[in-house]
């Protein structure tokens, strides 16, 4: 998808956001795990609102408002290292490459 956002890591990786969420999301614990599902969520019905009819300025300020928040603390779960040189990594150093598949 050319508009999906993207994380640019201090390490030089850049990664799409739903390619880091699908390798990070295994890794963390259960409650950061619900936390993001939840969030997404809220993100969903909050963006799904605002585009309904009637809203106000007011409402919309606080929809886009809301919107920032709960996408900072999505950021702070999903890309607070990054998965090719951090924690992840060493977590996944017995996980096969994708196409070991054909292997086994």
């Amino acid at each position: 998808r050319s508009n999906e956002p993207f994380y640019a890591f201090p390490s030089g990786y850049v990664v799409l956001e739903s390619a880091l969420r699908r390798e990070v999301v295994p890794y963390l614990n259960e409650r950061q795990a619900r936390r993001v599902g939840a969030v997404e969520g809220e993100i969903a019905r909050i963006r799904k609102l605002r585009s309904g009819p009637g809203r106000n300025p007011y409402e919309t300020a606080k929809d886009d408002f809301d919107v920032e928040n709960l996408q900072t603390e999505l950021d702070g779960l999903i890309a607070a290292e990054c998965p090719l040189t951090g924690s992840v990594m060493v977590q996944s150093i017995d996980r096969g490459f994708s196409d070991d598949d054909d292997d086994e």
